[in-house]
C-alpha cells in the first residue's frame, strides 16, 4: 500500500508538471520572423489557435518584392519586420481595404501578427490618429519640441520619425520650401514625412545683374550678390533678373535635392508678362519686405505678372501688410506709414489690396554684431545662410539671430541644407556639418 502511495504521488506529480509546461510554452512563445523548422509543432496549431500579438506603429519601410512591412513601435525605437500576403486584411484611413503594397512610410497603424511566423494578420489606422496633408506652412521649435500647424502646436520627441518617402531624415534637413504630410495622436508628432522636397538654382555669367532683384515664380525675390545659389521647392519656375532696364527671362525645373545651373551669357531682354514696381514709402528709411524678403526700393523692383504679399514696418510706426497685383509693365505704389492705420494711393491697378493671410509673417532678423557664426566643417564647401554667399568652410560671419538655413555646396558633391536655431545669448556660435556626399550623377 505505502508502494502504491508513494508512486501514485509522483505519478500525479509528474502531470502537474507536464501540464504546466505545455500552458507555458504554447503562450510565451512570441516571434517576429519566419519559423523554418518544418518539423516543429506548435501546440495552438494544433489546438487551431492563432498565437498573435497587436502593436500600434509607424510604417518605416515597405518592401513589396519581398511582401515585407517594417514598423516601428510608438515612443520607442523597436522595430518588427513582418509579412503580408493575400490573407492579411489591410484597412486604410477611410475604412477601405488596400493590399500591403499600398502602405505608405509614415502611416500609424494597429497591426496584428501571427507570432509563429510573423505574418500579418490585420492592420488598420486607430481612430485616435490624425493626419494633415500637403503642409507647406509649418515651424518647428527646438527649445520646446513643438511643431505649429495650421494655428495649432503639437510635440515632437525623440521617438518621432522623420522621412523623405522611404529615407529616414533628420529633422534640421526639412526646409521652408518643403511640403510635409504630418501624423499623430493626442498632442504628440510621431511621424513626418517629406513628400515634396527642394532643389538649387546656382546662377552663372550674371554680372551684369548683381546689384539687383531675382523672382523665382510669385514667391521668392531676392537681390543679387556674388555666387548665387538659391533654394526653391522642387517643380517649375519661371526665373527673371532685372537691374534699372536690364531684364533676362528664363524658366527652371528644380529636381529633389540637385542644383540646376542657370546660364545667363545669352540673355535676351524680354518684358512681357514682367511688371516695374516704382515704390514711393514714407518714412524714408522704412523696411520693404515682398514674400516675407526684404528687398531694397531705391531703384524700381521687377517683378513677374501675379500676386505678392508685400508687408513695410519701421520702428515707431504701425505696419502695413497687403497684397500686391502686379499686371502690367510699369506701376507706381505709395505708401504712407502713419501711428495707426497705413493709407495706401497708387498710379495704377497695382495697388495692394488691405488683406492678409494668419499665415503671412515676417520675421525680422536681429542682428548681433558683436558676435559671429563659424561654420568649420565641411572643408572647403560654399556657405550659404539665407540664399547669401557667405564664403568657403572654415569661414566665419556676423551673427544672426533666429531662424537660418545653412546651404552646403561643394563641386562634384550633393548640395545640402539644414535649418539651424540661432539664439539670442551673447555667445559665439560655432557650427559643424557632415561630409557632403558624393554625386553619382
Amino acid at each position: 500500500m505505502f508502494f502504491n502511495r508513494f508512486y501514485g504521488k509522483k505519478i500525479k506529480t509528474f502531470i502537474i508538471l507536464v501540464l504546466v509546461l505545455c500552458v507555458f510554452t504554447s503562450c510565451s512563445v512570441k516571434k517576429r520572423s519566419k519559423n523554418n523548422n518544418n518539423n516543429s509543432i506548435n501546440a495552438s496549431a494544433v489546438q487551431g489557435e492563432v498565437p498573435s500579438h497587436s502593436m500600434t506603429g509607424v510604417v518605416t519601410n515597405i518592401d513589396t518584392d519581398l511582401k515585407q512591412v517594417t514598423i516601428r513601435e510608438l515612443d520607442c525605437d523597436v522595430d518588427s519586420i513582418l509579412d503580408y500576403n493575400a490573407t492579411s486584411v489591410v484597412i486604410d484611413k477611410y475604412g477601405s481595404e488596400i493590399t500591403g503594397d499600398e502602405l505608405q512610410p509614415g502611416q500609424i497603424m494597429e497591426v496584428t501578427y501571427n507570432t509563429s511566423n510573423a505574418d500579418i494578420i490585420k492592420m488598420h489606422v486607430p481612430k485616435d490618429v490624425w493626419e494633415y496633408q500637403e503642409v507647406d506652412k509649418f515651424s518647428f521649435d527646438g527649445d520646446t519640441n513643438a511643431l505649429s500647424i495650421a494655428g495649432k502646436k503639437y510635440q515632437y520627441t525623440s521617438w518621432t520619425y522623420f522621412s523623405s518617402l522611404e529615407r529616414k531624415i533628420q529633422l534640421a534637413e526639412l526646409g521652408s520650401h518643403d511640403v510635409i504630410t504630418v501624423r499623430g495622436i493626442g498632442i504628440t508628432v510621431y511621424s513626418v514625412t517629406r513628400t515634396k522636397g527642394h532643389g538649387y538654382i546656382r546662377l552663372e555669367n550674371y554680372d551684369t545683374f548683381k546689384g539687383g532683384t531675382i523672382s523665382v515664380g510669385n514667391n521668392i525675390v531676392l537681390p543679387i550678390t556674388d555666387n548665387m545659389l538659391v533654394t526653391a521647392g522642387v517643380g517649375s519656375y519661371r526665373v527673371t533678373l532685372s537691374k534699372r532696364k536690364v531684364k533676362a527671362v528664363k524658366n527652371v525645373i528644380i529636381k529633389d535635392g540637385k542644383e540646376t545651373i542657370l546660364d545667363f551669357s545669352d540673355y535676351k531682354e524680354e518684358v512681357k508678362n514682367v511688371g516695374t514696381i516704382k515704390f514711393n514709402i514714407e518714412p524714408h528709411g522704412a523696411d520693404l519686405y515682398i514674400n516675407n524678403s526684404n528687398v531694397d526700393y531705391s531703384s524700381p523692383v521687377t517683378l513677374n505678372y501675379g500676386e505678392y504679399n508685400i508687408r513695410v514696418e519701421m520702428t515707431g510706426y504701425t505696419a502695413y501688410t497687403g497684397v500686391l497685383d502686379v499686371e502690367k509693365p510699369g506701376s507706381t505704389i505709395n505708401i504712407d506709414l502713419i501711428e495707426k492705420d497705413a493709407s495706401v494711393s497708387s498710379a495704377s491697378t497695382a495697388t495692394p489690396s488691405p488683406t492678409k493671410k494668419a499665415d503671412d509673417k515676417v520675421t525680422t532678423k536681429k542682428i548681433d554684431s558683436n558676435h559671429t557664426i563659424t561654420v568649420s566643417a565641411p572643408d572647403g564647401a560654399e556657405v550659404y545662410l539665407d540664399n547669401v554667399y557667405k564664403g568657403l568652410a572654415p569661414c566665419t560671419f556676423t551673427k544672426v539671430i533666429g531662424s537660418q538655413t545653412i546651404t552646403l555646396s561643394k563641386p562634384g558633391h550633393i548640395t545640402k541644407s539644414y535649418s539651424v536655431d540661432i539664439l539670442d545669448d551673447d555667445k559665439n556660435v560655432k557650427l559643424s556639418f557632415s561630409e557632403l556626399m558624393e554625386d553619382s550623377d
